[in-house]
């Protein structure tokens, strides 16, 4: 994580406007706010649980299968006394009033999640997931680790930059460089033992 002021800061020095003549703060958010939601939208599409958080958790009595969380988010896993559930559409349900160990989920307008079949007795339950990206100001930091602030600012000195002096197609081939260079890192890092396949010694 970087200061979003250190990170202007930054970017004024990369741009040549320290006097400030070229863009104002709100302009250089704007831009630092859009790499946050660019990568946010990579990553979610590769492993998200790159940047997955728990984001509730709690009990429910028998009967009750509604979760209901404070904002919209990216629903990642979903378990239910410990054990994962499987996401399904709600339109899949058949039986919607069935009654036992809940072993699948449905999420109605990004904030809600049904549990099915309905639980038979007390249940505890988490959710993890990656919530959304909300609104930066000068006083905040970026979102995701130190790995990711070196492309969020690659992506705010694009965006600066671009004006007159770049053609779409080279903004599209940045970017592209910048998406290429997230999709290693994510893939990098995530990758879980059991994926890796291993020598015989």
């Amino acid at each position: 994580m970087i200061a979003i002021s250190t990170m202007i800061v930054k970017l004024r020095r990369t741009l040549k406007d320290e006097d400030n003549n070229s863009f104002t703060d709100a302009e250089l958010l704007d831009y630092i706010e859009s790499g946050v939601d660019f990568l946010r939208r990579i990553i979610i599409s590769i492993n998200p649980e790159y940047i997955a958080v728990p984001i509730d958790d709690g009990d429910l009595l028998a009967g009750m299968n509604e979760i209901e969380l404070q904002n919209n988010v990216y629903i990642f896993d979903v378990r239910v006394n410990g054990q994962k559930l499987f996401r399904e559409n709600i339109s899949s349900i058949k039986d919607t009033e069935a009654k036992g160990v809940p072993k699948k989920y449905c999420i109605l307008n990004g904030n809600k999640i049904l549990l099915f079949p309905v639980p038979n007795k007390n249940i505890t339950y988490s959710v993890i997931g990656v919530p959304d990206g909300g609104r930066l100001s000068i006083e905040s930091f970026t979102p995701f680790g130190n790995d990711l602030d070196n492309l969020i600012f690659e992506y705010a000195v694009i965006r600066a930059g671009i004006g007159d002096q770049f053609q779409m197609s080279q903004e599209m081939e940045l970017m592209g460089l910048i998406m290429q260079q997230v999709t290693t890192l994510v893939i990098r890092y995530n990758q879980c033992e059991s994926s890796v396949i291993k020598g015989y010694y």
